[in-house]
């Protein structure tokens, strides 16, 4: 009768190999998942917008937002610059990931998250009421 332990694979030089010892997503996921949720809410802001009976309710964003190439500049093209900036950051620090960077991370995703949601309540209102 033996006792069961939780034990990791060990490699031969008495590491913890990463593949077991990963919990949660990656730093790469997380920025992939708060890029994905950005263009979520811009299709979204763009489709309600288009519905001729929702303005754009953010008063920076109404202001630069005057068209299509100027939206996808700025939803977009920028964001992706701002993810790879970070990823080669990340990359260069050996790929510690920060708590700080985490947190501001997790932030977005929950604030676009709220933001979708909110798209999806308009949504809701566009089809079912007007």
């Amino acid at each position: 009768m033996g006792i069961k332990q939780n034990v990791l694979p060990v490699d031969l030089s008495g590491k913890i190999s990463p593949s077991s010892a990963k919990r949660g997503f990656s730093f790469y996921e997380k920025l992939a998942f708060l890029y994905l949720l950005n263009l979520i809410d811009w299709l979204c802001t763009e489709a309600l917008l288009l519905s001729g009976r929702f303005y754009e309710a953010n008063p920076l964003m109404s202001g630069l937002i005057t068209g299509f190439w100027s939206a996808f500049i700025i939803k977009a093209v920028l964001p992706l610059g701002m993810i790879f900036i970070c990823s080669v950051i990340y990359r260069l620090s050996g790929g510690v990931e920060s708590l700080a960077a985490d947190i501001i991370i997790y932030i977005g995703i929950a604030l676009y998250a709220l933001v979708n949601l909110w798209h999806i309540f308009n949504f809701v209102l566009l089809f079912f009421v007007f």
